[in-house]
């Protein structure tokens, strides 16, 4: 390879950054939409991956326009486009759609788990909160695999974690495969697009969270942990454990959320305890069909209601004893309520607090529970401009009003401008369940307050994310958390729980500011691997100079700058892809926090090459080229992935193996083509399919036919795999490390 006349080291910084960096690719302009600069870089970026993958995430924080950065994708990659969301959603989609000139077909998450299926072939499909379908084993889970199974996929969610680190891989399986589960932080992250950074210097800025301490000594808890469990139904099990901490929740949500669960158990226990008098064993459907009010159960017989009687095997005695301590438990639990101070009232009068502290702002106050909706809002009642919402629909202290009406004081005008609303109607505090936590722009809010903690604790960025978004007139969005009325320490071990789940999002995506309260003080935030891979485009970004693009050459370029330490940093280009590889000190590697540190190290003096250590990187980069190009070739994770990859491996050599000597020439190519679908990347809906396809009853040459003819149908050409004769081309290498100037 012949290397050019040496070149200023700036020339070679611009060289290796426009081989990375092509935000050029999407147009500024979509119809009537105009993209931010931020948008253009994440379409950019994501449309890379999606050529190279067949797929990405886009997993932008909350508020910062993922759904028109996602349009301008599906407009560049063009075809038919199938828009999968919540069905509240659906017309945002659509008008979207149509401000960007665009035509897209629309289907429900919950259609989906209905079993319904679009009217169409989908060529790229838009998965808006992605997170909704992280659960394989769901109806809604196996139609979207199928429907993915050769189209282009584009993941939206601003909070793809939500409890373990499972929940990215089986999102990122609907176009990567079962091959999802065995790939490292470092490649999920590859395949995953967010830019906190510049996304979120559009919003405006984030006030909070602030701690609003209880005075009221409501602290329960190890009256709740005594409880003991309740008897299980026929067929039914039950987790003592997960019931308690089902309790502890409904506790730090409201006074009135814990009574409530706590008059639902003993109604329960009621119910069995009458059809077990009556020698029945109710099935946990049957007990839960058992309608109930709040201290009596509907009129019903047992032998009605429960269809199986007793099992001789059944000791009915000591499950009505059991009954009867937990029912009493639960009164005398009742009863220490009744005769306490209610705390309820101290978090009504902490929202009245807080709206005399934002005279001008409009609140939307969230939690988990229907029962805490209405408790707070019976007791905010008596003043004017409080609206509810719940499931069961909203309400203002004159009665019913359609939820519309509620959202549009809510809601900007298209304008941008505030809504127009009589003082008399003004809504400037709504009190709601996480219902309204996803999807909508309530971005005329600029005061948001939890007044619970969720377990999962992405529920607390969706909330804030409903007035913390692209576009809003506020400077700034203030957070409030009303706390559980217990000490510190006991809180923490709620808390505990959250920041857990919060560290493995931050580690592979992320987490948008600090949306967790504390007591402690704050630490630092590190970013996570999905937002360093957009700081290394950011950093690359900065190298780019016009000046310096007549220094784009088809040869390799070399350059050397003095820094600290030694290692290199490079571009490779590799059929239609670029990899930039570096090293820092243990060897070449593509990893991230590798990179940032050599990009760092490339900005120092320029410096005189020394040409043995030249020739030495390039021939250590062209080795190691050949070597992942032989491990790509040989690459078995996609069958260890999954046991019958492996099984249709082990049939082809045996379907070889017993074929006549004369036979054995025919079936070779085939047999090449089964092996080659064994180890390709297919999406989660192809694999399913191979799944049956392994263990098909055929005969041999059968068998090897139907392997090849699905693998013709399902396995997307790779677009950056380049053949052997066509070698990879080393574009730029920048040297650096103590050098004579």
């Amino acid at each position: 390879m012949t290397l050019t006349k040496s070149l200023p080291a700036a020339a070679v910084r611009h060289i290796l950054a426009t081989e990375i960096v092509r935000d050029a690719s999407v147009p500024e302009h979509l119809g009537e939409i105009t993209l931010r600069a931020h948008q253009t870089r994440a379409a950019a970026r994501a449309l890379t991956i999606i050529a190279s993958r067949g797929g990405a995430m886009l997993a932008e924080p909350v508020g910062v326009g993922k759904t028109y950065t996602a349009l301008a994708i599906a407009a560049r990659l063009g075809g038919a486009v199938l828009v999968v969301a919540p069905a509240s959603l659906r017309w945002m989609w659509q008008e979207a759609a149509q401000r960007c000139g665009l035509q897209i077909t629309t289907i429900s998450h919950e259609a989906l788990s209905r079993g319904a299926r679009p009217d169409m072939i989908a060529e790229t499909i838009i998965v808006d909160e992605a997170h909704r379908v992280r659960s394989p084993a769901t109806r809604r889970y196996a139609l979207l695999a199928d429907l993915c199974r050769s189209a282009r996929v584009l993941l939206l969610t601003a909070t793809p974690v939500q409890n373990m680190r499972g929940d990215l891989a089986a999102q990122l399986a609907l176009f990567l495969g079962r091959i999802s589960w065995e790939m490292s932080d470092e490649e999920l992250a590859e395949l995953v697009v967010r830019d906190s950074g510049s996304a979120l210097a559009a919003r405006p800025r984030l006030d909070g969270p602030h701690r609003v301490r209880l005075a009221t000594d409501d602290d329960c808890l190890d009256l709740l942990l005594a409880l003991p469990p309740p008897v299980a139904a026929k067929n039914e099990s039950i987790v003592a454990a997960l019931l308690a901490y089902g309790l502890l929740h409904q506790w730090t949500s409201s006074r009135a959320a814990l009574v409530a669960a706590l008059t639902r158990r003993r109604s329960r226990g009621m119910a069995l305890t009458a059809a077990l008098e009556a020698g029945r064993q109710p099935t946990r459907a049957e007990l839960s069909a058992w309608a109930h009010g709040t201290d009596a159960l509907q009129l019903a017989f047992p032998q009605i209601v429960a269809a199986d009687v007793l099992d001789d095997a059944v000791d009915a005695q000591t499950m009505l004893i059991a009954l009867d301590r937990h029912s009493a438990a639960i009164d005398a639990l009742l009863g220490h309520l009744r005769r306490t101070p209610d705390p309820d009232i101290e978090r009504a009068r902490s929202l009245a607090d807080i709206r005399r502290r934002h005279p001008d702002a409009r609140i939307i106050a969230f939690c988990q529970y229907a029962e805490t909706v209405r408790a707070l809002g019976s007791k905010l009642a008596r003043e004017d401009g409080v609206a509810t919402l719940t499931a069961s629909g909203a309400r203002v202290s004159s009665g019913r009003v359609p939820r519309d009406v509620v959202l549009a004081q809510f809601t900007p005008r298209p304008d941008g401008s505030a809504p127009a609303v009589r003082e008399s109607e003004r809504i400037d505090l709504l009190i709601t369940t996480d219902l309204l936590s996803e999807g909508l722009n309530l971005q005329e809010a600029s005061v948001i307050v939890h007044l619970d903690l969720p377990w999962n604790p992405a529920r607390l960025d969706q909330r804030v994310g409903r007035a913390l978004r692209l576009g809003s007139r506020h400077e700034s969005v203030t957070v409030y958390s009303i706390a559980p009325p217990a000490s510190a320490e006991r809180l923490l071990r709620i808390e505990t729980r959250l920041r857990e789940k919060l560290s493995l999002a931050q580690r592979t995506i992320g987490v948008a500011g600090r949306i967790l309260p504390s007591p402690l003080a704050e630490c630092p935030r590190e970013h996570g691997l999905a937002e360093q891979r957009s700081e290394v485009e950011s950093a690359l970004r900065g190298w780019i100079d016009t000046a310096h693009a007549a220094a784009v050459t088809s040869e390799c370029v070399v350059a050397s700058v003095g820094a600290s330490e030694p290692g290199f940093l490079a571009a490779i280009r590799d059929g239609r892809s670029t990899i930039l590889v570096a090293d820092v000190g243990a060897g070449i590697e593509t990893a991230t926090p590798a990179l940032l540190r050599a990009i760092a190290l490339c900005t120092g003096p320029d410096g005189n090459i020394d040409a043995r250590r030249a020739a030495d990187v390039l021939s250590r980069i062209r080795r190691w080229v050949s070597e992942k190009r032989g491990s790509d070739a040989v690459d078995l994770r996609a069958a260890s992935a999954a046991r019958f990859r492996r099984a249709t491996l082990t049939r082809v050599a045996r379907t070889l193996a017993r074929a006549p000597r004369h036979q054995r020439s025919q079936l070779a190519p085939l047999a090449d083509a089964a092996r080659a679908v064994a180890v390709a990347q297919l999406a989660e809906g192809a694999e399913r399919i191979l799944e049956t396809l392994a263990s098909a009853d055929l005969p041999d040459e059968a068998w090897l036919r139907s392997i090849a003819t699905f693998g013709e149908l399902n396995v997307r050409p790779s677009t950056t795999a380049s053949s052997s004769s066509n070698a990879a081309r080393i574009v730029a290498v920048l040297l650096f490390g103590p050098t004579r100037l």
